[in-house]
Order: structure tokens, then sequence, then C-alpha cells
């Protein structure tokens, strides 16, 4: 699905453009990617993974864009892209299609501008529309300021993965389940 455009202006006045990437816009994705996991512990992946090509990442936006129960809502600043949440269907198996799961992540620059709550609300809105009962999540324990954020926006703690990500140092991080529900 593609996300209309929205114009957001952040806590320290700077304006931001919600939309949906574009093809085009596959190789400034990438890069993001790796700098989002260069710069925190939080993510899933180390920088050295994104191994993907222009091409994949290509085909990845538009299949995304294609699919009227997925939705990809990037954050621009002017022209650089700092900000990144994708939303899709748990499994699309009959007993899970009422189920939708999210990630997002945003450049250090921006953290505090109010861009992880306009993101998520955005996905939020848009999962009521497909017709998504739930959405789920996964978040790692340590990140308070996300825990937070999703509280406030009315998603609850259901469970904890402990020793979910073993990090290049051999320490772990829990991560904490959480889901909201939509109906």
């Amino acid at each position: 699905m593609i996300f209309k455009e929205k114009i957001f202006t952040g806590k320290n006045g700077t304006r931001y453009t919600l939309r949906s990437p574009q093809p085009e816009d596959a190789e400034q994705m990438i890069d993001y990617l790796k700098r989002t996991a260069m710069e925190t512990e939080y993510g899933i992946s180390y920088p050295e993974e994104m191994d993907f090509s222009i091409q994949e990442e290509m085909d990845f936006i538009t299949k995304y864009a294609e699919d009227p129960g997925s939705l990809i809502i990037s954050v621009f600043e002017g022209e650089t892209l700092v900000g990144n949440a994708s939303l899709t269907c748990v499994l699309d198996k009959q007993k899970t299609r009422h189920r939708a799961s999210f990630g997002v992540a945003l450049l250090k620059s921006v953290w505090g501008q109010g861009l992880g709550y306009e993101i998520v609300s955005g996905l939020t809105a848009f999962s009521r529309e497909a017709g998504y009962e739930q959405i789920e999540l996964e978040v790692v324990s340590s990140n308070t300021p996300a825990i937070n954020l999703y509280k406030k926006l009315g998603f609850s703690v259901y469970g904890e993965r402990p020793r979910s990500f073993r990090l290049k140092d051999g320490s772990y991080s829990d991560e904490l389940l959480m889901v909201l529900a939509l109906k």
C-alpha cells in the first residue's frame, strides 16, 4: 500500500516529509539501514549483514507498495532519508491474517522530534483500515524511549524473550513482546 504523503514539523521546528519510498530511493534506503545499524544495538542486524543489492531493495519497495496489507512509511528531512518503518501480516495464513507486525528505526540525529509517534500512529491507522485486529512488535528491553512510546500508544507487554540478541562482545539483550488490540 502507498502512504499518502504528509508533512510533519518536529519539536525543533524542522519539517519532515513522511511518504512511502519509491524504487529510486533504494540506494539511499540501503545506506540508511546500514547507518541505523551502526548507530545503535537495538536493531536486528549489523551493518555488514545488509548485503542486498539495489535491485533487491527496489523489488522489496515495490512488493510492499503493491500489497494491500503491507506499508512502508519513510521519513525524509529534505531529500535525506532519516527514518523508516514497515508493517506487514505476521504470516499470510487463514489463522494468522488478523495479526500485523512492524519494525521502526530512526537516525539518532532525529530522535526526540516526535517522529516515532507520528510513524507508529500512521501504521496503527493503516492497520485498522486494512482490517488487522492486532499489531505485534518486539523491542529490546533496554530501549526505554521506544517502550514508553509504544505504551503511550496503547501497546502492552505480554512477554519477554530472554537472551534474544547475542551481541558481538558476547553479551545478550532481552526483548519485550508487545501487542496492541485493534478490535
